[in-house]
């Protein structure tokens, strides 16, 4: 139980870090397109705008996190289900990823090769 505790937790921690770092960006331009004054709060990368980002989001974490159980049971259910997925091993990792790195660099030197007969196809005009 604890497991499913500390990846609830993170999920909605993760999430509300990517949404503060997000409604940073989105407030320091509405301020900048409202001429609203971004005053630094601790120093010049913490400001206004950063402490209002960072506000809205951990209180929205907060609240699909605690307070809105629907959310919070969805989020529960997402974690059972990946605790069912037979995830694969180190060593199947990296042979499908060689298989991968592989299989890309052949189909890209197939394609190569057609693109370098079309180009010199229609740069001779043979058509014409």
């Amino acid at each position: 139980m604890r497991a499913k505790t500390t990846f609830f937790l993170l999920f909605f921690v993760g999430a509300a870090l990517l949404c503060s770092f997000v409604l940073t960006l989105a407030f320091t331009d509405l301020f900048s397109l409202l001429r609203i004054q971004n005053t630094p709060i601790l120093g010049d990368s913490f400001t206004l705008a950063t402490l209002v980002g960072f506000t809205i989001s951990f209180v929205a974490a907060i609240y699909f996190g605690i307070v809105n159980k629907r959310v919070s049971g969805l989020v529960e259910q997402c974690i059972v289900e990946l605790e069912k997925v037979a995830w694969p091993s180190w060593s199947e990792t990296k042979i499908s990823t060689v298989t991968v790195v592989a299989t890309s660099f052949v189909a890209a030197v197939i394609l190569g090769v057609f693109d370098s007969f079309f180009s010199w196809v229609t740069s001779k005009n043979l058509f014409l």
